[in-house]
């Protein structure tokens, strides 16, 4: 045989072996394992052992097993995977809520890792680590200078709750030692929560998780105290997580009796989700925010909402996930994500994005960003995906939840030197080291966040992330004049970087949303 047959002939090869990886992990399948051996698996069988015995090159079976079930799960839908035994605990803590860990938050700069906040009430506060601290050993081994990655960093600073963790730290050129006790350290969902004015809160959810509902209802519980009875409610980029914190976030705005969401597939009778009364914004006036990030979970809050026609939508277009899915464990720890149902809003919608088998051009639209961006694409409103509200409005399925109030893409100061600030993680290192020189983590010149807010006016950082992001980052805007068209861009988001690693996310988006074209449209329907 020449080599070109050979290499014609390996894909055949390869998809073989690939085929009877997974009929064998699927016999191992301890809930559903065969009665008896199909005349199709004893070939798979037949071909996997001349493959060991004839095949030119050793074959990776477990890498082989993987891709089969990843490939064959993704010809099905594009949101039933398989999960790698090592990334179902990473999984498992975003789903759960938390993790035990010593509560740092950090980035690394110049190889070396960087503590960039401290959580409060985290092991780490109580030892005294502090913001600005850089650490350079953990368990008495170089950590600084050696190439170590983020990966690596996380493997060794979390662990169970109550073990310990040694870490030496530079700080201001004095090295100190800390032995930190690990605890269960919380991964927020609700990351703002704050009044806009006297009467409008704000609240932003980046996923959904556990514990969601609870964070949610303790934010507005303090929002209300402080007087709120308006709330514009943040799901863009929320891609979506436990479908029964959604449930329970929409029963909150609604009367008792409404229907949230149903499901049903082949093998799942359909499930319904009624609302129940004595929800703690029934009688505050709502707008939720989406755009095409936002999706499963997010849309369901958003379909609830809208169907009912409990409050207003605005943004562009959601991401359309209408699907279900349930997790089943394997033997080896690894698990089958598999989708058992749709779901269907309150008037009947499936909102599920149409799938043509292909996985990569799937999920493309959402990195690509907003599928209308400025403007709304007709396509979809068509008679066989029309449907009505329970006032009678019509909405209609097929791809998403289309916003009530449409509010284009704000494309303003946008500039490929912006776009590469933005991307780059400039702004980030640059704070941080701007931190350090002025001793800003050791003596802020800011009593509070009101005085931070009204104080801190100086264009001349600007120029400053200029010549950082030149020198650093090689990133230099064409001419003057295109950084110029986006000064008041980088100062806008310059100010909320600042604001984020003294306030964290509230602070962020304190600064941010004040300019923030979706948010005003809110402002503007609520007068």
């Amino acid at each position: 045989m020449t080599n070109s047959n050979r290499t014609s002939l390996l894909p055949i090869i390869i998809s073989i072996s690939m085929c009877l990886g997974f009929g064998i992990s699927f016999l191992l399948w301890n809930p559903f394992t065969l009665k008896s051996k199909s005349q199709e698996l004893q070939k798979l069988e037949d071909v996997l052992t001349l493959l060991n015995e004839k095949y030119v090159d050793s074959v990776d079976t477990e890498k082989i097993f993987d891709e089969t079930i990843v490939e064959m799960l993704h010809k099905l839908d594009p949101h039933s995977n398989y999960i790698p035994a090592e990334e179902m605990k990473a999984l498992a803590e975003s789903i759960d809520g938390n993790f035990g860990g010593v509560g740092i938050r950090f980035f690394k700069l110049r190889d070396t890792i960087c503590v960039s906040d401290i959580i409060a009430g985290s092991p780490s506060e109580s030892v005294g680590l502090k913001a600005g601290d850089q650490i350079v050993a953990i368990e008495k081994k170089n950590a600084a200078g050696v190439g170590i990655t983020n990966a690596e960093i996380m493997d060794k600073l979390k662990g169970e709750s109550g073990t310990a963790v040694n870490v030496t730290v530079n700080r201001y050129g004095k090295l100190l030692s800390f032995k930190i006790q690990r605890g269960t350290i919380p991964i927020l969902s609700v990351v703002a929560a704050h009044m806009i004015d006297n009467k409008i809160g704000y609240i932003k959810i980046d996923k959904f998780s556990v514990p969601t509902s609870r964070e949610f209802k303790m934010a507005a519980s303090a929002l209300k105290r402080q007087g709120m009875t308006k709330l514009i409610l943040d799901l863009r980029y929320n891609g979506g997580g436990v479908l029964q914190g959604a449930v329970e976030i929409a029963d909150e705005f609604l009367k008792g009796g409404l229907k949230i969401v149903s499901t049903e597939g082949e093998n799942a009778p359909e499930q319904i989700y009624y609302s129940s009364p004595g929800g703690i914004l029934e009688n505050t006036k709502l707008a939720i925010l989406i755009n095409a990030s936002s999706a499963s979970a997010s849309e369901i809050v958003a379909g609830a909402i809208q169907d009912n026609d409990r409050g207003y939508i605005y943004g562009r277009r959601s991401f359309g996930k209408g699907l279900v899915q349930e997790d089943q464990m394997l033997r080896d720890g690894s698990t089958v994500r598999i989708t058992i149902a749709r779901y269907y809003t309150p008037s009947g919608r499936c909102i599920q994005r149409p799938y043509s088998g292909d996985y990569e051009a799937y999920y493309e639209a959402m990195n690509r960003g907003d599928a209308d961006m400025f403007e709304i694409d007709s396509s979809i409103f068509v008679d066989s995906l029309k449907f009505e509200t329970i006032g009678g409005r019509t909405v209609y399925g097929g791809g998403g939840i289309s916003p009530d109030i449409f509010v284009p893409y704000d494309t303003s100061g946008t500039t490929f030197y912006a776009n590469a600030l933005e991307w780059s993680g400039v702004y980030n290192q640059f704070v941080f080291d701007w931190a350090k020189e002025n001793k800003v983590f050791e003596n802020p010149p800011w009593l509070s966040f009101r005085d931070f807010d009204t104080s801190f006016v100086q264009y001349e950082l600007s120029n400053k992330i200029k010549r950082y992001a030149d020198q650093n980052f090689q990133i230099t805007p064409i001419d003057q004049e295109e950084f110029n068209l986006s000064k008041e861009r980088i100062i806008r988001r310059l100010k909320s970087e600042i604001a984020r690693q003294f306030w964290d996310q509230d602070g962020f988006y304190k600064v941010f949303n004040r300019n923030d074209l979706d948010v005003k449209a809110v402002l503007q329907g609520f007068e």
